[in-house]
């Protein structure tokens, strides 16, 4: 890769041409697991990624055809979506197929998982906490579902779920490449992994799907109003609709549901508004001579996108922040 070029693919994890020390590697990140070589000969095999809470993307590419056998996953999930090349795995009996732009697949903790790795894959695996994803799903069901574990169906073949999966971890890692996982605003680091769970959830089917599809009862308008009152007191604070809705009581969906009502908008776009218009506030007082910058006071209230903000505070306030941020202090 050139000088000055980003590397999106993460951090170098591993880096080994010995089978031994490379199954001892990756297990370390991973689970138990054994390696065998579709062929003899060298290889280089290397493993990037970035670990954040509840959540770790990473990219394996191992350049040569494996069969990797592995262990039943200890405490998390792990999609696995190639990016090219192909991969053939084998669950409880179940052949499933996987390709770069097709189906991916979805490892768990029920049981063994046995995969065939051609030489050209590159694959890229969400490893997601399971006990976060509990902590989600049992906030957004109503009744409690018939089977207790939370277990998903491991042939994601769905091309809009296996999009959206791809298409947001590839925004995650766009946005740690650019900053460092440490440098990235705890606000959106919260906001993109929910929506990373929203979609495991929501989109493969599982245990819980049924539970997940019931209309909630109606929230009480005083839990509503204390939802609206913790996003205007402290919209500075790391805040996911998933946290609000278990402080006041309620159910991500009966809180949805109660914003509507209430608001006619959702949750998420009432926090949206609230820190807009902490933006305007702060640009509105900012002394630009001091070196204040628009994208600066975006990032600080969670907008990590500078043009979708700019389009979003025009809307607003019928003009750009930078026109706010000009105008003389009074």
């Amino acid at each position: 890769m050139g000088e000055g070029m980003r590397d999106d693919r993460g951090r170098p994890l591993v880096r080994s041409s010995d089978v031994d020390d490379l199954v001892e590697r990756v297990t370390a990140i991973m689970s138990p697991h054994t390696v065998a070589p579709a062929r003899a000969g060298e290889f280089t095999a290397q493993v990037f990624g970035f670990h954040t809470s509840g959540l770790s993307l990473l990219e394996f590419d191992y350049g040569m055809g494996v069969r990797l056998s592995a262990d039943p996953l200890p405490g998390y999930v792990a999609v696995c979506l190639p990016l090219t090349g192909s991969m053939t795995a084998r669950h409880q009996g179940r052949r499933l197929d996987a390709c770069a732009g097709g189906a991916a697949v979805v490892g768990t903790p029920a049981s063994e998982l046995v995969m065939d790795w051609s030489e050209a894959l590159r694959l890229l695996v969400l490893r997601i906490d399971l006990g976060a994803l509990r902590s989600l799903a049992a906030r957004l069901v109503t009744d409690q579902p018939e089977e207790p574990d939370l277990q998903f169906d491991p042939a994601m073949d769905n091309p809009v779920t296996t999009a959206t999966a791809l298409g947001q971890a590839q925004l995650m890692r766009r946005m740690l490449s650019d900053t460092g996982p440490e440098a990235v605003n705890p606000l959106v680091t919260a906001q993109l992994r929910e929506q990373v769970m929203y979609t495991l959830l929501l989109g493969q089917p599982n245990s819980w799907t049924r539970a997940l599809c019931y209309r909630p009862a109606p929230a009480h308008h005083s839990a509503v109003a204390d939802a609206a009152e913790l996003m205007r007191s402290h919209p500075e604070q790391p805040l996911t609709i998933e946290g609000l809705a278990r402080a006041v009581g309620l159910s991500v969906r009966a809180l949805h549901a109660g914003f509507c009502r209430e608001f006619d908008r959702s949750p998420k776009q009432y926090l949206q508004n609230v820190r807009l218009e902490r933006a305007y506030a702060d640009l509105a007082v900012a002394d630009r001579g001091h070196g204040v910058r628009v994208t600066e006071v975006a990032y600080r209230w969670g907008f990590s996108h500078p043009g979708r903000f700019a389009t979003t505070y025009r809307h607003r306030y019928g003009e750009a922040p930078a026109a706010t941020l000009a105008r003389p202090l009074r």
